[in-house]
């Protein structure tokens, strides 16, 4: 068995040394070791009234969520608010990780599905200060998992299978005071918690020879936004968030074992990294067109191009670029009395336009966002689609997201059974 462990050394050799630098050297395009899955200019929770009317929340209270973006419109919300959203995402993907990067050819693009909660949120009045609480999840690092085998005269020789799992969630705590009659301000604290977890087997089972490469990190990390709401007039108000740079701490451990019937071979390290996110500053509007519809348009920057990441004590060069985020929407609203209330039901539509930071390959993804709900004084229930198609990869991938919010304002019962 010497000489059979002899015989496979360079493929031991090859694989700890020589693989892991042609991969480096592979351009998995947006979809690099720490791309959220779906898009990198994630900003807070999207419910369903801000997804259906073209990702636009800096100007609208609509639940909860506002903690996340711009705090500064809880003092715009009734006196006491429940919120719950959760999501179904559909979202393709073409090269990432040994996918399409020189080892393993696909014939199309893959999709990841996931079905998700994505917020769960709380805020309260007391006089002119309002204080939020919220537990969202604000990314997900999951990829889909493959399994490839080679097979020659119905006997297997080759299979491999890759894993990757992971997600952020965002714990936060606002507070909003109004000033006066039309401006207010606030701003959030929000812990970020999360891990990623990546594995690859593989084995030979003629030699009954197994290589096993495993990893895991914890994220950690604190980020900060504050919030300006202010009225122009009385159909026309805008919303203003800024949240500066920070860092993400990152604890990793890794494994790489060869196996054979009489060897065993592990390597194991740790690593303390660091991730420094970029500086995002948002500013939204809203116009009341008349008693049914209001017109909406964010625009977002993120400050990708100063974005730092290292991985396992190595600093991995990201070629990225400063991004913009612009989204347009539109909401209407009908009335209508049922069981001795006044109920209201909107109607959502909009654009949006999400390019990616990566230099190399310009992607853009372009979304119809559409939507309805129903609501009176004590509730509302609304849906929402977003149908985005990617352009610039050169392999028009799609990106397909529905989501169900309910928001509970108990305290309204009071009032006189008006809604806005």
């Amino acid at each position: 068995m010497r000489r059979l462990t002899l015989k496979f050394l360079p493929i031991i050799i090859m694989y700890f040394f020589i693989i892991p630098t042609l991969l480096a050297q592979t351009g998995p395009g947006q979809y690099t070791e720490e791309a959220p899955l779906g898009s990198w200019n994630i900003f807070g929770p999207d419910t369903a009234a801000g997804l259906g009317s073209g990702f636009c929340r800096l100007a609208r209270a609509s639940s909860a969520e506002v903690i996340y973006f711009n705090p500064a419109l809880l003092t715009k919300l009734p006196p006491l608010t429940l919120s719950l959203s959760s999501s179904f995402n559909q979202t393709q993907l073409f090269s990432y990780w040994l996918v399409n990067t020189g080892v393993i050819s696909t014939r199309g693009n893959l999709t990841a599905r996931t079905w998700q909660l994505d917020h769960l949120g709380l805020s309260w009045r007391a006089g002119s200060w309002t204080i939020g609480l919220g537990m969202a999840l604000t990314e997900n690092y999951g990829r889909p998992g493959l399994e490839y085998r080679y097979v020659y005269n119905q006997v297997v020789y080759n299979q491999m299978q890759i894993r990757q799992v992971g997600h952020l969630s965002g714990y936060a705590i606002g507070l909003a005071g109004k000033l006066n009659q039309r401006l207010s301000l606030g701003a959030s604290l929000i812990y970020e918690r999360g891990y990623l977890e990546r594995s690859l087997d593989e084995f030979w089972t003629q030699e009954e020879i197994q290589l096993l490469d495993y990893r895991y990190q914890k994220v950690k990390g604190f980020r900060a936004v504050a919030g300006l709401s202010y009225e122009i007039s009385g159909r026309l108000s805008l919303g203003l968030s800024l949240s500066p740079p920070y860092i993400r701490k990152v604890k990793g451990e890794s494994s790489l074992t060869y196996l054979t019937p009489l060897t065993e071979i592990e390597t194991r390290s740790q690593a303390s990294d660091r991730v420094k996110r970029p500086l995002v500053l948002g500013l939204g509007g809203k116009l009341v067109i008349n008693q049914h519809l209001d017109a909406y348009l964010d625009v977002l920057y993120f400050g990708w191009k100063r974005y730092r990441f290292s991985y396992f004590g190595e600093d991995q060069f990201r070629n990225f670029r400063d991004t913009v985020r612009i989204g347009a929407g539109l909401e209407y609203r009908t009335r209508f009395r049922f069981l001795g209330r006044t109920w209201a039901s909107p109607y959502y539509l909009g654009l949006a336009v999400d390019p990616q930071p990566d230099l190399e390959v310009r992607s853009t993804y372009y979304f119809l966002t559409f939507g309805s709900g129903l609501k009176n004084e004590l509730l509302s229930l609304s849906f929402s689609t977003a149908l985005g198609l990617e352009s610039g990869s050169g392999h028009a991938l799609k990106r397909h997201k529905l989501s169900i919010s309910l928001d509970f304002h108990p305290d309204l019962k009071k009032n006189s059974g008006k809604i806005k």
